[in-house]
């Protein structure tokens, strides 16, 4: 759900007495595809899109389907075959030879969908939350489309917990939250009812990028942050950073060594994830150095946070490249990955349920 707030932006914008739009979201993959399950397309009631599924070769045909459903009012699950050669567009050629399950769902008449808002409200609190969405169902199971939704601090919502599929999902929903990631679940239903599938969807709060100090470099760095959908909080000269989370990524910037000093010994022991110095190995020594003859020394677990020199090789130099490669690093950090080139990566490119 990493494009959670330009689809609320979009839904925002769309007329209560109008033409509804039609929400698109990628449930499951069998192979290869360019994007995993959460994705979404919002498709909009002029016929234009917003977000992104990795790949444009059916979104014409998505604008059709959502035609349909626009005037049902009914959930549809729409399968796209890319691993088959025939006459659609998506066929022999395409770069993706994967099979995809969307659901496609129309957006409720000038208001954003429950789902997202309990999304939207769980970021501005920083709680991670977890969504299971029935995209596959029997004659007695749920609709297509009902949720169970849970956030790290317990509270529930969505119309799944009431029905027969409830406490499962909710359980589903929950040890998602534990083990923080998405994962695809399947249940019997009841005798002669078949199966249902869901989607449960781990939705950890946005980044919050803390800058601290910093000039030029400051300011490409804070803007692509935000187009990132990051949240972004610049820390200025004379003030000291908060209390700040376990997905918090800080980037010292001040290029003085007694206000590095300072950020570094109140941000190590704190639960931010990612420490960035900018400036070289032997200045980030000098500090930390300094820092235990002052009588605050580091713990190796505090170190493994702090990255100094700050961000990827990539050769940058200017202002915006330095900038770019910190968020690279912040990027890769977060993901877990190394921050390697793609073709040297052993494996999926993507993590899947």
């Amino acid at each position: 759900m990493r494009q959670l707030p330009d689809t609320v932006a979009a839904l925002e914008r769309v007329s209560p007495s109008g033409e509804r739009a039609v929400l698109a979201t990628l449930m499951k993959v069998a192979g290869s595809a360019y994007s995993g399950p959460g994705a979404t397309l919002l498709i909009l009631p002029d016929a234009s899109v917003s977000g992104n599924l990795g790949a444009s070769c059916f979104e014409q045909d998505l604008v059709g389907h959502a035609r349909r459903i626009r005037t049902s009012l009914v959930p549809e699950l729409v399968r796209y075959d890319l691993t088959v050669d025939d006459d659609k567009p998506w066929g022999l050629g395409m770069g993706c030879r994967g099979k995809l399950d969307l659901l496609l769902e129309p957006a409720p008449a000038g208001r954003v969908p429950e789902h997202l808002a309990f999304l939207v409200e769980a970021a501005r609190d920083r709680q991670a939350a977890a969504v299971a969405t029935v995209f596959r169902t029997g004659p007695s199971g749920p609709a297509l489309g009902e949720r169970a939704m849970v956030r790290a601090d317990g509270r529930t919502a969505g119309a799944l917990p009431g029905g027969p599929l409830g406490a499962r999902a909710l359980a589903d929903a929950r040890r998602v939250l534990a083990e923080g990631r998405s994962r695809l679940a399947r249940h019997r239903l009841p005798p002669g009812g078949g199966a249902a599938e869901l989607l449960v969807e781990y939705v950890p709060p946005p980044i919050a990028l803390l800058i601290c100090d910093g000039g030029r470099g400051a300011e490409s760095l804070a803007r692509l942050g935000g187009e990132l959908g990051w949240q972004v909080t610049a820390i200025g000269k004379d003030r000291m950073p908060g209390a700040p989370d376990d997905r918090t990524a800080a980037v010292i910037m001040s290029h003085n060594y007694e206000r590095d000093l300072a950020l570094l010994t109140a941000l190590l022991p704190s639960p931010a994830r990612f420490i960035g110095l900018l400036g070289s190995r032997t200045r980030a020594r000098e500090v930390l150095a300094e820092m235990a003859r002052r009588g605050t020394k580091p713990t190796r677990a505090q170190l493994a946070r702090l990255h100094s020199p700050v961000g990827l090789d990539i050769g940058s130099e200017t202002p915006a490249e330095v900038a770019l490669s910190i968020v690279a690093e912040i990027q890769a950090a977060f993901a877990g990955r190394s921050g390697g080139a793609l073709r040297a990566r052993k494996g999926a490119i993507h993590d899947r349920p």
